[in-house]
């Protein structure tokens, strides 16, 4: 059954974004199998490296964070923190601008390493703290200072009511982890029947569905975070969340929206299968039951906690409908592969666009409340911005998170308009003249 109707609610304290309406789509095989044909564009989008060129530390003198003899603090790759340890030795690669190796020992001088540039995650230096990144083009890790760039982007959120997303302390995630296992507890004592607490390093999942139905459904949840996280540059390892996303997963349909109703004051939720709740303090709670199709639950909770990632990536900047939905159902659609919901949506959206030449009415709008067929084109546009260059594409979300309009981080990006975007997309699908 095609659902009738997305809609977006808003509560007195926390935002409903992402509603997926309605049980299951008919199976298709259908994808998109035209690889986009992408013309140079009248506006020359910035350099990826340029653009974080200014923000490259000096890796000799005095001015080098990681000069010898200074005490620092080294995240590794594998999440291994090294604490206040002293730099002894620098090895740096062609011209000195990429870090080769770096020797370092504890305070008493008894613990020693010597660790590749390529381990390296972050240092602390002083007050400031540097990713370690490779670049291609110097073909070697380089130090980026991510104080200094915080800095620009508060500025430049300055009178916007947005702020970049601190890192919570492993006390403050503690208390907020147990915060929630306290809710929890509220909620299973509200209910007759058990529930179940699966708990991984990123998610809290609370749920009467079967046990061995559960075990698949959480590791997409991880397998969400993980693709998420790679696509827009946020380390494997790192906890992205407050403390961890809660998600409340139901096995029938009136004790989901007996949640609602109890615990979270909505009783608008007629229709709706799953619902994220985005709280200004940077929570997020993800409801949902699963009804009478499992693959397509599947998606319903990939679709609707990668919401959630996205409130939580980088700064609390609302993401337009267009883009936020369109990663939301790509993501699933590339996680869930046993159903094939998302391709079924993309293909109406496209039989659509053939019959109209249209995105629809507000397709761009900061608020728009998108059809469903308006979801699919959502998806294959995100996956038409991908195959162009997955780079540009984070660059593109990063810059909206960072206080630029769509608008400007589509061009400082793509170096293109919504509307040449569209005329792009649409003449990769055969359609010329596509309209927004």
């Amino acid at each position: 059954m095609i659902p009738v109707q997305f809609v977006r609610r808003l509560s007195p304290l926390m935002a409903v974004a992402g509603v997926l309406i309605g049980l299951w789509f008919a199976e298709s095989s259908w994808s998109q199998t035209t690889k986009p044909k992408v013309k140079s564009s009248a506006k020359k989008p910035n350099d990826l490296e340029e653009e974080l060129a200014k923000y490259v530390a000096p890796l000799t003198g005095k001015e080098s964070p990681i000069a010898v003899g200074k005490t620092v603090t080294v995240v590794l790759s594998n999440g291994k923190t090294l604490t206040d340890f002293e730099v002894t030795e620098t090895q740096l690669g062609k011209g000195d601008e990429t870090l080769k190796l770096l020797g370092l020992q504890d305070a008493d001088g008894k613990k020693k390493q010597k660790l590749a540039g390529t381990s390296i995650a972050r240092v602390r230096s002083g007050n400031r703290d540097y990713d370690v990144r490779l670049d291609p083009a110097k073909k070697g890790p380089t130090l980026l200072d991510v104080t200094q760039r915080d800095l620009d982007v508060t500025e430049r959120l300055k009178g916007t009511g947005n702020q970049l997303w601190d890192d919570p302390s492993d006390d403050e995630r503690t208390k907020t982890i147990a915060e929630y296992k306290e809710f929890l507890q509220k909620v299973q004592a509200d209910y007759q029947f058990p529930l179940k607490l699966y708990e991984t390093r990123f998610f809290m999942v609370l749920s009467d569905i079967p046990a061995a139905q559960m075990t698949p459904y959480v590791a997409s949840l991880d397998a969400m975070y993980s693709k998420l996280s790679s696509a827009f540059g946020v380390p494997k390892d790192k906890n992205i969340w407050l403390g961890k996303c809660m998600v409340l997963a139901f096995l029938n349909e009136e004790s989901f929206h007996a949640f609602e109703r109890t615990f979270m004051d909505n009783s608008d939720t007629q229709g709706a299968q799953g619902l994220h709740h985005s709280a200004s303090d940077g929570r997020a709670i993800i409801s949902c039951y699963r009804g009478n199709n499992p693959s397509y639950f599947a998606v319903v909770l990939v679709h609707e906690t990668a919401h959630g990632f996205l409130h939580r990536l980088r700064s609390s900047v609302h993401i337009p409908p267009w883009i936020n939905e369109g990663i939301a159902d790509w993501v699933a659609g590339t996680i869930v592969t046993q159903s094939k919901a998302v391709t079924e949506r993309q293909k109406d959206g496209v039989d659509r666009l053939r019959q109209t030449g249209s995105l629809g009415v507000n397709f761009f709008d900061e608020r728009a409340n998108l059809q469903p067929w308006q979801y699919g084109i959502a998806s294959n546009l995100t996956n038409f911005m991908l195959q162009i260059d997955p780079g540009r594409y984070r660059m593109f979300i990063l810059g909206i998170k960072e206080g630029f309009t769509p608008e400007e981080a589509l061009s400082r990006a793509y170096g293109i308009t919504p509307a040449e975007l569209i005329a792009q997309y649409g003449r990769s699908i055969g359609l010329n003249g596509l309209r927004p």
